[in-house]
């Protein structure tokens, strides 16, 4: 009695029943009495006094339902790509000049595959705002290339019923040809915009922020030949900003522009700098640089 006493509670609250047992079987008493306060006999507390029915030995069992495996039947999803095929274009050939088809030929595809805004960007060496104009109308273009080409002093050109479509030499070199369109009878259609560009397009240079990494002056001359500025082509160096924002343009010809522009030096200077332009073989030039 007094082992069964240090057990506490938990004693108490089995020996009233096992004193009724001891009358029928005192072994077995204290046996369940040892087994109690050793804790060694596995018995579940949540089951704690509870009959047993379904074990033979009178231990509490666990029924472990199997659950169902993450990748038990789950159906496999498959993707497939389906790559459009290329868009089929025709761009008249130039008798003597395979080059200058096969260069516009890519430019004529992406006219039919991408919308317009994507063809500006790509088309880097005209105005923008030139080159929406340009290029809206593509039925027009597509009848026009669609002609044999003819090469021609300083381009190559293709002439439709209402469009002209012309490369000039260096985007021929290119291998990606944007062209200059024109109605039938225009003799070059450059605006005082493309004057405007030439000089944005220098003045990047010159500060470091070309609108194209490709854009150098020995692939895409924006320095008339032979012109004052040639000979003295450093005019510009220390240059560091410009404020396109304040260019001014004047028309002084037929085919020369004088455009105005606030440029800063190294030194923190800023002041008015004037180039002269004139339409050369590859368009607007700018023959000299002045303050």
């Amino acid at each position: 009695m007094s082992r069964l006493a240090t057990a506490g509670v938990a004693v108490v609250a089995i020996f009233v029943p096992m004193a009724k047992i001891a009358r029928r079987n005192a072994g077995a008493l204290v046996a369940l009495a040892a087994c109690t306060l050793l804790t060694a006999c596995n018995i579940d507390d949540d089951h704690a006094g509870l009959p047993e029915t379904d074990s033979p030995r009178g231990k509490s069992t666990t029924s472990v339902v199997p659950q169902p495996s993450s990748t038990t039947n789950v159906p496999v999803v498959t993707t497939t790509t389906t790559t459009p095929p290329p868009v089929t274009v025709a761009v008249g050939e130039v008798a003597g000049n395979a080059k200058a088809a096969a260069a516009l030929e890519p430019w004529v595809r992406d006219l039919v595959s991408l919308d317009l805004d994507q063809l500006v960007r790509k088309c880097w060496t005209v105005d923008p705002d030139v080159a929406r104009e340009m290029y809206a109308d593509k039925d027009g273009i597509l009848a026009a290339v669609a002609e044999p080409g003819i090469d021609g002093q300083f381009a190559v050109s293709w002439k439709g019923a209402t469009e002209t479509v012309s490369v000039k030499r260096t985007e021929i070199a290119s291998g990606y040809a944007c062209p200059r369109v024109t109605t039938p009878g225009v003799t070059n259609g450059y605006t005082v915009a493309d004057a405007r560009y030439a000089v944005f397009r220098y003045l990047s240079r010159w500060v470091g922020k070309p609108v194209d990494p490709n854009d150098v002056e020995g692939r895409y001359p924006l320095v008339c030949a032979g012109s004052v500025l040639s000979n003295n082509p450093g005019k510009l160096t220390g240059s560091t900003a410009f404020t396109n924002s304040e260019m001014t343009s004047e028309k002084t010809g037929r085919d020369s522009v004088e455009i105005t522009v606030p440029v800063t030096n190294s030194s923190g200077v800023t002041q008015s700098t004037s180039f002269t332009l004139a339409i050369g073989s590859e368009g607007y030039c700018i023959n000299n640089i002045g303050n």
